[in-house]
């Protein structure tokens, strides 16, 4: 809905309307994500890897983000065959590991709280977003603060907890006792190693200011 109310009434430039659309999702993704962190904090040891109880709402939670991926990849391949315009490979890359490891939290009803809680990254595409409005309203500042803002969060936010996340899932698989969970945890351990290569190279992007479409 937001991609449709994007291009149909505020931008018919696509790559700009994607841009104003995933970055107001991801407003929202950040807030599921931050509710998640709050809701689990007293399973931060187990590195917030835990079964669920059915009736649980991180799942009603991680639905909306599954949905949200499925509706980028749609959206994506509009605009390939729309509007020419090619989709971003580390973008696909990005949101196949979403969309299989969050499916293997779906359907094994494992792993909820550390799916959502990646989600309190996801303010970093708001600033594309802004990077995208400031085009739209012809804002140089807007922009330009919109591009400090992004390679800040990718420094001090995203990639830190990306770090944390990967040091407690490997304290778990190294001193504590993963369980049956084992082959959860190296699949997070596998995943998060990922979104730090990920985000190594979009700060290589930031730096070089090379546009995040």
């Amino acid at each position: 809905m937001l991609h449709l109310l994007a291009l149909g009434r505020v931008e018919p430039e696509y790559p700009r309307a994607f841009k104003l659309s995933r970055g107001a999702a991801a407003a929202i993704l950040t807030a599921i994500g931050l509710a998640a962190l709050v809701g689990a904090w007293s399973e931060w040891r187990s590195a917030f890897l835990y079964r669920h109880f059915d009736g649980d709402w991180m799942r009603y939670g991680l639905l909306c983000v599954y949905g949200h991926l499925l509706s980028d990849f749609i959206w994506m391949a509009v605009g390939a065959w729309r509007f020419g315009v090619k989709p971003r490979k580390d973008l696909i890359l990005h949101h196949a590991m979403g969309l299989v490891g969050f499916g293997a939290a779906l359907w094994l009803k494992v792993g909820y709280a550390l799916a959502l809680i990646t989600m309190v990254t996801e303010v970093m595409p708001v600033t594309t977003g802004l990077n995208a409005l400031g085009k739209r309203l012809s804002s140089q500042a807007l922009m330009d603060a919109a591009e400090k803002a992004r390679l800040h969060l990718l420094v001090w936010l995203r990639l830190p907890l990306w770090l944390t996340l990967f040091v407690l899932v490997c304290m778990v698989l190294a001193i504590g006792n993963p369980g049956d969970l084992l082959p959860a945890y190296l699949v997070a351990c596998v995943g998060l190693a990922g979104l730090v290569g990920l985000d190594l190279y979009w700060v290589g992007k930031c730096r070089a200011h090379l546009d995040f479409y």
